[in-house]
């Protein structure tokens, strides 16, 4: 006699989906709050308490979730990071030449920060990126090719990847802070700089500066549309 199979049934599946969902709507939830916490500026330091009150949860209910309010923390800075990666792809997988993928990354996070301000502020706060993340990945693998195909040049990657890196967040703290009265110059310079501070060669980091700006102005309705609602 063959051994006995446990076989669901249709009632004990249906607990088990909604016991996920349930579960993925509470982590959400969590996750927004912390993120609403982050992009106060009023809000200097941020508790698990401060978290549970805003979410309206126990700490109990948080601890089920995450082990931490950093482990939290990075969870959000991922999600946030890997959406806006994901919101980038329309326009920036057609784009082969890694000098180019640059400098559209690079104007994409600007450019979000002109009008999705909830947003640049949770990215001035918290880890703008995880380990492991969609776009560190990215910038990595452009970053190589284009010292591969001698577009580039640089002696170590992770000082090259902190340059990128850190002209995207002093970029997004500028135009958020309106440090700048011409926003539209001051992102063309960035762009350029950072090119430059790769060795990319001068008329080509200002034909790619042009060519992230044409590529950016064709960028979707509806994922504008996201970037104005803050969400």
């Amino acid at each position: 006699m063959p051994p006995l199979t446990f076989i669901p049934t249709e009632r004990e599946d249906h607990r088990s989906v909604a016991a996920r969902k349930k579960r993925e709507a509470m982590r959400t939830r969590i996750l927004r709050a912390i993120m609403d916490l982050y992009s106060d500026p009023a809000k200097i330091s941020t508790s698990i308490e401060d978290v549970a009150r805003e979410a309206e949860i126990s700490r109990g209910t948080f601890y089920k979730h995450f082990t931490s309010l950093d482990e939290a923390l990075i969870a959000v800075g991922r999600e946030v990071t890997d959406q806006m990666t994901q919101d980038m792809l329309p326009i920036y997988d057609v784009v082969s030449d890694p000098v180019n993928r640059v400098s559209t990354g690079l104007r994409l996070f600007l450019t979000r920060a002109l009008t999705d301000h909830r947003w640049a502020a949770f990215v001035l706060r918290a880890e703008l990126v995880a380990q492991e993340s969609v776009l560190l990945t990215y910038v990595m693998k452009d970053l190589r090719h284009g010292a591969h195909e001698g577009l580039m040049e640089f002696d170590n990657l992770q000082a090259a990847v902190d340059s990128v890196m850190g002209a995207t967040v002093e970029g997004i703290r500028t135009i958020l802070l309106k440090r700048t009265k011409d926003p539209a110059q001051y992102i063309d310079s960035t762009i350029r700089i950072t090119l430059r501070g790769l060795a990319v060669e001068k008329r080509r980091a200002i034909k790619a500066t042009e060519t992230s700006r044409e590529l950016v102005d064709a960028l979707p309705q509806s994922v504008r549309q996201t970037w104005r609602a803050g969400t």
